[in-house]
């Protein structure tokens, strides 16, 4: 590749990610300072960032992650804690954010439309590059460290953020004029602290070859659990280079051959059996100067925790020895995960291809064969094709049985939860009785300081500069609608509806079908399957009817019976991608809904697939028992989750579990009803089978079911007919309304106000909280929009909560949310040190508000608007998106607000809104009386929770994660 000189940049020719010709790579590098920059060109409405710089340690000092934190607090054009985070809402970002791997750090930034977007990008250059690294910078955001740390942590600032180590990466659509032009604003800004350019060492340059292992190691390491608790076992094998992307491919395919499926090698011995041994196992690649390919086996049973090892080392030695190796099988992977590399290169080439930008920047050079290389997966599945037998099975020597291993045994210890918690205890009290009264006195006034220092207000003139872009500069995403005529009533009028009127009889098929047409080469087809009807015995069943749904035998509909794992082969041979859920992502999740996706020219036989995976799943004693006992596994380890367990305590008060389906799927309840039927189903399961059929049948009855269909439409021969191989009774005249949260809610969740729960997490080092009052429950609210814009200045990484319980050390961060659906507006106190502390300070700067001893500045309520309306393009980011959004809104939610309607009343929303909004709906979520509230914490911690929130006026019970469903009421 011959590079092109304009300017100050040295161009490189542009290339395509094969077979995407509308996804371009475009790399230029500065000729003077050595910054260099890597636009992946592709379409949509987001513009992203990864600023990226080589970042390594031979030490365990944490200098790159401290970093990551302290960039943040200001730069010398910028000298104050939070402009980025003020600033990234005017140019309709959400925010920004950072990750430190082992070999790079990453500072990221998303924006609707591309004009934010570069107005910003300077600015957080500055950040990354000057940062002011003051000694208030590191004694609050850090804490322990002393002058000796501060040092190096500056000195390693100087060694490795160096223009000639520092990568932009972006994807998205901008002008390559205004980009070229902020890029030289950048170097010119690094050109103007005149720093000499004398030759310097390059320590961000890879390390030396990583040499191989020269034996097995094995080493267990105890983590803190509960006597229940379940153990983790990883077998780490070193790989190669990491642009040996052939042999890459290979081995990723090998490791999905290997455990992708319940017909697996490995997922039939471990996990698809009578008496697993654990709940997971898969495969991950870690690209560094060379891969770790790391196999991982999750909530293994301790009993056999030990024998792991030897187990799979044999079972793998197996293979080779028997050449036990399905071809036929291999070779429908290869073409599957053809297939979803280009559906990838559809939905999630924004994230997926800066991943390998970073790698390649990091260890190879702009402008190789080997940088091109590196984006070009398809090429070497089609290499990979050409494989023999032989040859796979000579890779699964080499690279698993001949290379050696390093592996970690992680079992849980009773004892060592309190072993922490009385440890931590015996610090803090051998601390106060060091530092004395006085000491202490000190150091708080010492933490003023430095908080005040950090605290300065940003000058009016820096947000004054940086105006807030048209919303017209946004792109959008264009979708368009039909739906199956079942009723001449509910049709559009637009070329798609024409091409379904054109097919079949106008009411042949009685079912609800939204059509949303986008430009694709794949057809996502989804069931949303109402479960209101189900009867309240029968409603845990719906979690064990989603775990086995694609691995079960089918009768087919010539009589032929066929195994699970004919199916599971099947397809993996006609499909994409498929599976099952409650709802949409956090919404409607009183509906089972069956995804699956095709090629375009597998229409039809999704369909079939749909109408087999509906009407002709039969229920098994064997797999039955296997899916009760994997689910069984994972809830272990998500009790050990304090923001689940806050949610689901949250979610047992609200609900009525004889109404709520995803109440009695949660794993609290599933921990309780699975351990009860299993005995019954390995002794006896014709009750059990029959309770799934009777499941079944309720469940897929035709007015139950809503479908969607997102692809290219007039792509498809037979869009409605297709469906003619379903189950056809009576005509569908009405459909039943959509069932909310809101309306299988108990008592509690209608009028929240006498519930305050605080639940033991014994292993648990921090606390959550979750507290929730009433909000609006009209989709089409006027007090919505203004509602979005309050919960933005509120809860953003510089509104006025997270800015306070973060800037006090009390928590983490702090979330409030609307759900529209359950009518319910929710605070979450997330990572807390303090709790009681931290809803106080909320509920006191919030009376604040109120009576005006604190301002909101209108710079907060530009910037919230900005957010929320970035927020809204987020959520339609890919075609797929857009077209999910468009059921959601209208067969769903049924809206009829429109999309221009909403952002202009976003636009329209003025401070009297906003607190108008705070009194009606954030207050409430403070008083005793109009809110229900859950703590989760460790033992030592729960009673004094207890004392304090029974002091502001809250009837508050205790209790264990075991008694939450068998208690009668709260």
């Amino acid at each position: 590749m011959t590079p092109t000189f304009k300017d100050s940049f040295i161009h490189y020719p542009s290339f395509v990610v094969d077979p995407c010709a509308h996804i371009q790579i475009k790399c230029c590098k500065s000729s003077n300072t050595g910054l260099t920059a890597i636009h992946i060109d592709m379409e949509g409405p987001l513009v992203s960032g990864f600023l990226t710089l080589a970042t390594r340690v031979n030490d365990d000092n944490g200098c790159p992650h401290i970093l990551e934190h302290l960039i943040f607090l200001g730069s010398e054009k910028y000298p104050y804690k939070g402009t980025l985070d003020l600033l990234a809402p005017r140019a309709y970002a959400p925010g920004t954010n950072a990750w430190t791997d082992i070999d790079h750090t990453c500072y990221t930034l998303t924006t609707a439309g591309s004009d934010g977007f570069l107005q910003l990008l300077p600015v957080y250059a500055d950040h990354v590059l000057y940062p002011t690294l003051t000694d208030s910078g590191f004694y609050t955001e850090v804490h322990h460290i002393n002058q000796n740390g501060e040092d190096a942590v500056r000195e390693y600032h100087s060694q490795f953020y160096d223009p000639e180590n520092f990568v932009i990466i972006i994807t998205g659509k901008l002008d390559q004029v205004h980009l070229l032009s902020t890029l030289e604003q950048i170097d010119n800004s690094i050109l103007d602290r005149h720093v000499p350019k004398v030759p310097k060492p390059r320590p961000w340059n890879p390390a030396p070859e990583i040499p191989n292992l020269k034996h097995n190691t094995v080493e267990t390491v105890l983590f803190p659990g509960e006597p229940e608790s379940l153990g983790e076992v990883t077998v780490t094998w070193l790989g190669p280079r990491w642009n040996e992307f052939l042999e890459i491919q290979a081995i990723y395919m090998m490791n999905t051959y290997l455990t992708d499926t319940p017909i697996s090698p490995l997922k039939r011995l471990f996990v698809e059996c009578k008496s697993p041994y654990c709940s997971e196992v898969d495969f991950r690649i870690v690209e560094r100067s060379r891969v770790a390919v790391t196999l991982m086996l999750r909530n293994v049973q301790l009993d056999k925790i030990d024998t792991v090892i030897p187990k799979l080392m044999e079972a793998l030695q197996n293979i080779v020895a028997e050449s036990d190796f399905d071809m036929t099988r291999m070779l429908t992977l290869i073409q599957k995960e053809k297939l979803r590399i280009f559906d990838e290169y559809e939905t999630r080439a924004a994230f997926t291809l800066p991943l390998s930008a970073i790698t390649a920047s990091i260890y190879g050079e702009i402008g190789t064969k080997d940088f091109v290389n590196a984006f070009q997966q398809p090429k070497y599945l089609d290499e990979l094709i050409k494989f023999s037998k032989n040859d796979w099975l000579d890779l699964l020597n080499r690279v698993y049985l001949e290379t050696a291993y390093a592996a970690l045994v992680g079992k849980p210890s009773v004892t060592m939860s309190q072993e922490l918690a009385d440890t931590e205890k015996e610090r803090i009290h051998q601390q106060r009785a060091r530092l004395g009264k006085k000491g202490l006195n000190n150091l708080k006034k010492k933490l003023q300081r430095a908080i005040r220092m950090n605290e300065a207000q940003i000058p009016a003139r820096i947000m004054e500069t940086f105006p807030i872009p048209s919303v017209s500069s946004i792109s959008s995403i264009e979708v368009l609608t039909a739906i199956n005529p079942y009723h001449k009533d509910y049709i559009y009028h637009n070329s798609i509806q024409e091409y379904i009127n054109q097919d079949g009889q106008e009411d042949d098929i009685p079912y609800f079908i939204q059509y949303d047409h986008i430009f694709s080469a794949f057809v996502s087809l989804s069931v949303y399957l109402d479960t209101s009807n189900i009867p309240s015995h029968l409603r845990p069943y719906g979690r064990i009817y989603m775990d086995i749904l694609f691995a079960s035998p089918i009768l087919a509909d010539n009589g032929v019976y066929i195994e699970h794992d004919e199916v599971i082969q099947q397809l993996d041979q006609d499909l994409v991608s498929y599976d099952s859920s409650l709802g949409y992502q956090a919404m409607f999740r009183e509906y089972i809904v069956i995804n699956i996706k095709v090629e375009n020219k597998k229409y039809d036989i999704g369909v079939r697939w749909l109408k087999y995976l509906l009407w002709n799943i039969q229920f098994t004693q064997d797999r039955l028992v296997i899916g009760v006992h994997k689910t069984l596994d994972d809830i272990p380890q998500a009790k050990c989750n304090g923001k689940l367990v806050a949610d689901w305590t949250m979610r047992a008060i609200h609900t009525d579990i004889k109404k709520s389906t995803e109440a009695a799927c949660s794993y609290l309840y599933q921990d309780v009803f699975l351990s009860s039927i299993l005995p019954e189903l390995k002794s006896n399961p014709e009750q059990i089978i029959q309770n799934m059929r009777e499941f079944r049948s309720r469940l897929c009855l035709s007015e139950n079911i809503r479908v969607h269909v997102i692809g290219d439409i007039l792509k498809l021969d037979k869009p409605k007919s297709a469906f003619n191989c379903w189950v056809i009774r009576r005509k569908l005249v009405s459909l039943p309304p959509v069932i909310c949260a809101r309306d299988v809610f108990s008592k509690h969740g209608k009028e929240p106000g006498s519930c305050t729960i605080v639940v033991v997490l014994p292993y648990t080092e921090s606390s959550y909280s979750v507290h929730s009052t009433k909000g609006p429950t009209d989709f089409d609210s006027p007090d919505i929009p203004p509602l979005m814009v309050l919960i933005e200045m509120l809860h953003a990484m510089e509104g006025v909560y997270t800015r306070l319980v973060r800037g006090l050390g009390l928590a983490y961060r702090c979330m409030l949310s609307s759900k529209t659906e359950a009518g319910l507006i929710s605070l979450h106190i997330i990572r807390s040190t303090n709790i009681l502390s931290a809803f106080e300070e909320m509920k006191e700067v919030t009376e604040k508000l109120l009576n005006g001893d604190v301002q909101f500045d209108d710079y907060a309520l530009e910037g919230a608007k900005s957010s929320v309306i970035f927020d809204i393009a987020n959520g339609e980011g890919t075609k797929e998106a857009a077209a999910a959004q468009s059921f959601i809104i209208k067969a769903l939610k049924r809206s009829k607000l429109q999309k221009i309607d909403l952002l202009k009343a976003i636009q329209e929303v003025t401070m009297r809104d906003i607190y108008h909004m705070l009194s009606k709906y954030i207050v409430p979520l403070f008083e005793a009386n109009c809110s229900n509230h859950v703590i989760v914490s460790s033992q030592d911690r729960c009673q004094g929770i207890e004392e304090s929130f029974t002091k502001l006026g809250h009837s508050v019970q205790t209790i264990r994660m075991e008694d939450i469903y068998t208690r009668n009421s709260f």
